[in-house]
């Protein structure tokens, strides 16, 4: 009998065509049967294995493409992918038993092993004893304000005041540094136009700073401020009295236009507003989770990523937190500084580009600072 007339036979047709997966899913098959022979293997399972497997991939790929980009290198080499899977916290989970040959490691320091700057009395490290003594070549007129503030720690409107003001704002230092501008690293170095006092500093891999200061929030020469309020922008906290105060009817006008345009703040999320009458151009709003809640740490660590993704978004170079969570939330001090300072390094490696520089943590109580200083000498750089 002819063939002719009869049905045309149609083009045969991947089984990795079929599922609209790249990797092939015919020698996943193959590579099951062998390694299976005594199980059934369902014809779903190749294709997911396939599908799983290119997700992986395209995933290490990407991020090891933002490691090479942000090297400023065009190929990707097997430090990128290192540094990709060591960065991501799943993936690392994921693959901790497996060495990647000419990867290299991690750099890790320990902060005890880190030299002394040249030409600075005291080390980078704070230890956690506290009160920070003053350094030894503060002028007479600053000793005099250093020690007022160390009989009366209690006294928060002693410690918030500026102690002396020894140049107009905006003029410059003998050094050709702006007045009000952070720039002392050493353990309890006093910002003369401020009051504010730089007590601890470290320096993350992909160089972000993160810096712990006592003083108050307003006084800081940032970019933006972090406000912990709640889905109301409610001013009545401490840092909200401060920032309404100093701020006058201009900020509050800027707040209450940002509950009418965007409406109630939903938990762990974040808003961005312009400042007024302090040195920070912005104040970044964020309704913090209750240590009562279900998920706590979870939505306290989403607050301070959507945080830094605002102030990403508006390009700013730096960042002032208060200690967010251990106030109204209820947080243990300890606990939340765990958690604001894993969530701001897992951020940062993330992202792997940022236009933040720097974050303060501006802080007024002693156990704060003991609390912030301990746990910044024990995070990962």
């Amino acid at each position: 009998m002819s063939a002719r007339g009869g049905k045309k036979r149609q083009k045969s047709m991947s089984r990795s065509a079929k599922a609209g997966v790249l990797f092939p899913v015919g020698r996943m098959h193959r590579y099951l049967r062998m390694g299976t022979h005594h199980q059934r293997i369902g014809a779903g399972a190749p294709v997911y294995m396939a599908a799983v497997i290119e997700y992986l991939t395209a995933e290490i790929l990407e991020l090891a493409g933002n490691a090479a980009r942000d090297n400023k290198r065009g190929r990707v080499t097997p430090r990128h992918i290192l540094l990709a899977i060591a960065n991501d916290e799943e993936l690392h989970q994921l693959l901790k038993h497996v060495t990647i040959a000419s990867g290299g490691v991690l750099p890790r320091i320990h902060p005890e092993l880190l030299a002394r700057k040249k030409g600075g009395k005291f080390p980078n490290i704070v230890p956690q004893s506290v009160p920070v003594p003053a350094p030894l070549t503060t002028p007479p007129n600053v000793q005099k304000a250093a020690t007022i503030v160390k009989k009366s720690p209690v006294k928060k409107n002693v410690i918030k005041k500026p102690a002396i003001v020894l140049k107009k704002p905006g003029g410059k230092s003998k050094g050709g540094k702006a007045d009000g501008m952070i720039n002392s690293v050493s353990s309890g170095a006093k910002d003369s136009g401020t009051g504010l006092t730089v007590l601890s500093e470290k320096k993350l891999f992909l160089g972000q700073k993160l810096t712990v200061i006592q003083g108050d929030i307003v006084s800081v020469t940032a970019d933006a401020i972090v406000h912990p309020t709640n889905a109301t922008f409610y001013m009545g906290g401490e840092v909200g009295q401060s920032l309404e105060k100093t701020g006058g009817k201009e900020f509050q006008q800027e707040v209450q236009d940002l509950l009418k345009n965007q409406g109630q703040l939903d938990t762990a999320g974040a808003a961005i507003c312009p400042g007024h009458r302090f040195p920070a151009r912005f104040v970044v709003h964020c309704n913090g989770p209750t240590w009562s809640a279900s998920n706590a740490q979870q939505l306290l660590e989403k607050t301070v990523k959507n945080c830094l993704t605002l102030a990403d978004e508006k390009n700013l170079r730096s960042l002032a937190f208060p200690s967010i969570g251990s106030g109204r939330g209820g947080f243990p001090k300890q606990t939340a500084a765990q958690i604001i300072l894993k969530a701001i390094n897992n951020y940062f490696v993330t992202v792997m580009s940022s236009s933040l520089k720097q974050i303060y943590f501006v802080l007024y109580d002693m156990e704060s600072i003991g609390v912030y200083t301990s746990e910044l000498a024990k995070l990962d750089s």
